[in-house]
């Protein structure tokens, strides 16, 4: 059979002639080095040889660690593997040649022998130290790094097989296998086609460490253009690449030569400048072919296959994608190489015309494609379990930081397992996209922050970072209008004649503006018929508050998570509603109230803020307590009472709040709870809210009446027991019906329970008003204890309580002082004043149900008849006692102080007087007008005379401050109206 005969190529000589002088220049080097240490020998005589030995070794040891660090023995290796015998023998002619040109550098030679014999160790020692230096920058210790506050996700390719998160390892094994096998021929091209973010490199990088394994057969070499895309030339890189990565592996001087004059023949003609002159050098005649030829058959000798990986071919502009291409197609002459490609095809068409070409390119070229996918279920699997692996490439960021991303990661692998999954893949659907996300939520320094302990809706969360991540215009937006205590066209409403929500008249058009994913998210976060919010007036409080679509009012939880996002800000665990939803969970299941108010977040020191939220909520859900529960709840709100600020500087002060908890925990929950569920609100079962309340049956002791006015309360705990009294008074509309019924049915089970209001009101407060003022009667009027004398003593830590304590230096300073911020103290005299009014009003008015409570002094001590007997007595109290000058002269002030403190404003008198003047309707203060008037007339001379007009005394109320040099003449004059309405009275004279 006939063969095609080859022509025999000449033989490379510029290689020959380099190993030809490095056997010259060699045997030179070490003829220099005898004459100059034989110079030297006779200087040295004296030493030892153990000395001369050490510096002998010690030189050999700098010299064969230098050559060791900079690869010296495994090119040794090489070189001996390749059987160049020829070259061997080229270096070896060499070194014969310089026995031979002796006589052409004698003169040099001669010199050498005559110089300094210190030359010697001058030249020892500069070798050393040129061979020390990079030695000593190597292995010198490298100072300690800093650990990093903050660690971030790389996104770089995977190395191991353990890394393989994506389970791609088998399916590299096989294409890896697949490249080998299928032996090199010319032109033999695998395309691995995938999305951006697939992992093409690290599949490529997996299938690399299989090709390693047949080191012996195969070398890679790893084209990267988008590193050389500025570069006018790719053909020149790609063969300088493939230069460098033979001569990795294998000896083969030849091979560079052969690769520069290939790369000379792609670039045409080259300029060269020598002295100012321009000179044009012409490639020679030879052909591209035959150049590969050359190239080809230097890749056959070695016995080498080569596999060319060019990689990220879309991420080059479409122009530069065909230049690579043309570049790798001008090399399939070459038989021993086979070319791998990554790509994305629909990225590389792009739609135009420089990328359909480059489209039309692979099709042309590329032999085998495999194409690339990530599965859902991969990555719902490394967020749910295989972060945690020591071996992940998330082992950069702190393990307790991951857990803490845990409840995120979590919700994230169910919204990839749903049926909306398909949705999100173009948002989060490879490992890239993954980490982006989990960098995001790191920036936001979320390891600080419990998610768990936040009100944040975590889909809602995932949603708005993605948002963030993808379509930052459209977040910017949101953030624009929804900041700042606005509420702009994405945050839902409510009309307050209308039951449901409804979103913003713009927020369609916006939608519609924003098809694909975005619409998709922004549906998701606030389109009320996707989000089914229902029944707005009977939303539960969890949505309400942890859902991103509310942002108006109380409820700006858009404006939380933009800040979170944005700002990093987290709000505190106080603000959130969680905090409280959890601890009232615990307290279902058994743990005491007490040991919640022992943790941190609910410190009394701090702020009440914890208290009064964790106390509403537990109300709102007591419905299902169990007794022992409830028990708890009663007894401790009642304990803690004292505690509480009676006033703060919004509103009302935490202990008036929580007398109302009080009564509606007592309503919720008080009565008729079994092993099972709660019994049916019968008459028969409430009425344990009334026994309660009067200390009967089984809370014998433990009455609530007694409890809350007890000895050690004082005045507060009157202030308390009233404000309780009135709010149980059916006609204030307290929606306490529980409670109302209770009271009816404790005093006449047969009594009706429905029907007119003030009726149940008048029958539901009787027996607690006569309770009430019983126990008062027991503790000042029988003792002969003035009750406003204890009102202006009231301590000011038991006004304050114990979040206002730090305040109480303050609060002691003079009222009426202009020195100093006297806010505080302003307002502990003013708390004094209306503790003692409120309480004496509550007692003595006898005003019937209107819908603002049933008065006390509406009642008769005992009994049904309600003739006011309770008014009398705490007139006769009031006037008798308390404000006579007979019982003490100090009694007048506190008469004066009560007809300051009532003093009526503009809007009641409708007169044109500006500030608040004493009228005959308001100076009373629930007291009887006839009473009062008896009263000065009884003592109005004495009072006068005293001439209190001209002191600086006054008194403090919320709304205005009394003075008595501007006011008592005012009063003084009202009172002479009353004296003149009712004759003097001798139980007050």
């Amino acid at each position: 059979m006939a063969g095609t005969k080859q022509t025999m190529k000449m033989p490379e000589l510029l290689v020959f002639a380099k190993m030809f002088v490095v056997g010259w220049v060699g045997a030179e080097v070490c003829r220099a080095a005898y004459y100059l240490g034989t110079a030297f020998a006779p200087a040295v005589a004296d030493l030892e040889v153990w000395a001369s030995g050490i510096v002998v070794l010690a030189g050999l040891a700098i010299c064969v660690v230098y050559a060791a660090n900079r690869g010296a023995f495994t090119a040794a290796v090489q070189m001996g593997r390749s059987f160049r015998f020829d070259l061997l023998m080229a270096v070896c002619l060499g070194a014969w040649s310089n026995e031979l040109t002796m006589p052409w550098l004698s003169k040099f030679h001669a010199a050498l022998k005559a110089a300094n014999p210190h030359w010697a160790p001058i030249a020892l020692l500069l070798l050393s130290t040129v061979l020390l230096s990079p030695l000593v920058q190597r292995h010198w210790p490298r100072r300690r790094q800093m650990e990093p506050q903050l660690r971030f996700l790389a996104d770089e390719e995977i190395e191991r097989d353990a890394d393989d998160l994506l389970s791609n390892e088998s399916q590299a094994r096989s294409f890896a296998e697949t490249v080998l096998d299928s032996r090199a021929h010319s032109g033999l091209v695998f395309g691995v086609d995938g999305p951006w973010g697939v992992g093409k490199t690290s599949f490529i990088n997996l299938a690399e460490r299989h090709w390693q394994r047949a080191a012996d057969e195969v070398i890679i070499c790893r084209f990267e253009p988008l590193r050389y895309a500025s570069e006018p030339d790719l053909a020149d890189r790609l063969i300088r690449d493939l230069s460098a990565a033979i001569q990795n592996k294998v000896f083969a001087p030849e091979f560079r030569p052969a690769a520069s004059r290939y790369a000379r023949l792609i670039k045409g003609k080259a300029d060269v400048s020598f002295l100012g002159f321009k000179l044009s050098l012409e490639p020679s005649q030879e052909t591209v072919d035959e150049l590969l030829d050359d190239i080809d058959e230097v890749l056959r000798r070695i016995g080498r296959r080569v596999i060319v990986v060019i990689d990220d071919l879309d991420r080059l502009d479409a122009k530069t994608v065909n230049n690579v291409l043309f570049a790798t197609r001008r090399t399939f002459k070459l038989s021993q190489a086979t070319y791998v490609l990554c790509y994305d095809t629909e990225v590389l068409a792009g739609g135009n015309e420089e990328g359909s070409r480059a489209r039309e390119f692979l099709e042309k070229f590329v032999t085998v494609k495999l194409s690339l996918f990530v599965d859902s279920s991969s990555i719902r699997n490394f967020l749910q379990r295989d972060w945690e692996k020591s071996e992940s490439q998330l082992g950069s960021v702190p393990s307790d930081t991951m857990v803490k991303l845990g409840a995120v990661l979590n919700e994230l692998a169910e919204i990839l397992a749903g049926e909306s999954s398909a949705k999100y893949l173009t948002l989060i659907a490879d490992l890239r996209k993954v980490k982006r996300f989990i960098n995001a939520i790191l920036l936001m320094q979320i390891e600080k922050t419990d998610l768990g302990r936040t009100d944040f809706n975590k889909r809602d969360l995932i949603h708005l970072m993605l948002l963030h991540l993808n379509y930052p215009g459209l977040f910017r937006r949101i953030y624009a209008e929804e900041t700042e205590g606005r509420s702009g066209t994405f945050s839902v409403r409510r009309m307050y004649d209308e039951p449901d929500f409804k979103n913003a008249d713009g927020f369609e058009q916006i939608k519609e503006g924003h098809p694909g994913p975005a619409k998709f998210l922004l549906e998701q976060l606030f389109d009320v018929g996707v989000l089914e919010l229902g029944d707005g007036r009977n939303i539960e409080e969890s949505v309400l508050r942890s859902r991103a679509c509310f942002n108006k009012g109380d409820t700006r939880n858009l404006e939380s998570f933009l800040k979170l996002i944005v700002r990093f800000a987290a709000p505190e665990p106080q603000e959130t509603f969680v905090l409280y939803q959890t601890a009232v969970d615990r307290v279902r299941k058994g743990r005491s109230i007490a040991l919640v108010f022992a943790e941190p977040e609910f410190a009394l020191e701090k702020q009440e803020t914890a208290h009064d939220q964790f106390w509403r909520v537990l109300v709102n859900q007591a419905h299902d307590f169990t007794s022992p529960t409830t028990e708890d709840a009663i007894e401790t709100l009642v304990e803690y009472l004292p505690r509480y600020s009676t006033f703060d500087n919004d509103d009302r002060g935490l202990r008036p709040r929580s007398v109302y908890s009080l009564l509606r925990l007592l309503d919720r929950a008080g009565w008729g709870r079994t092993a099972g569920r709660r019994r049916a609100n019968t008459p028969e079962n409430v009425v344990e809210i009334a026994w309660r309340i009067f200390g009967e049956h089984a809370f014998v002791g433990r009455g609530l009446l007694g409890r809350l006015a007890c000895p050690e309360r004082g005045v507060l705990g009157w202030n308390d027991l009233m404000l309780f009294r009135l709010q149980c008074s059916a006609d204030r509309g307290g929606q306490l019906y529980n409670l109302h019924t209770a009271l009816i049915v404790h005093q006449d089970m047969s009594a009706p329970t429905t029907g007119l209001v003030s009726k149940l009101a008048l029958l539901e407060m009787r027996s607690l008003s006569q309770q009430v003022f019983a126990h008062f009667k027991r503790t000042y009027i029988e003792p002969g204890r003035n009750f406003f004398a204890e009102a202006r003593e009231v301590p000011v830590d038991a006004l304050l309580g114990q979040a206002f304590a730090h305040l109480h230096e303050q609060a002691s300073l003079d009222p009426a002082s202009e020195q100093g911020d006297t806010t505080i103290a302003r307002r502990v005299a003013a708390a004094r004043s209306l503790a003692a009014s409120f309480v004496i009003y509550q007692l003595s008015n006898s005003r019937p149900p209107n819908g603002a409570g049933v008065g006390c002094g509406y009642y008769d001590e005992k009994g049904a008849e309600d003739g006011g007997g309770i008014s009398r007595l705490m007139n006769e109290y009031v006037f008798g006692f308390c404000f006579s000058p007979d019982v003490h002269a100090d009694n007048v002030l506190l008469f004066l102080d009560h007809c300051l403190a009532h003093l009526s404003s503009p809007f009641q008198t409708g007169l044109d007087e500006e500030g608040y003047v004493a009228t005959k309707s308001g100076l009373p203060g629930g007291l009887d007008p006839r009473a009062m008037g008896s009263y000065w007339l009884t003592h109005r001379d004495h009072i006068r005379g005293l001439g209190l007009q001209d002191r600086g005394r006054c008194v403090f109320l919320p709304s205005y401050t009394a003075f008595y040099h501007d006011d008592l003449d005012g009063v003084f004059a009202v009172l002479d109206e009353l004296a003149d309405e009712a004759p003097p009275s001798p139980a007050i004279s």
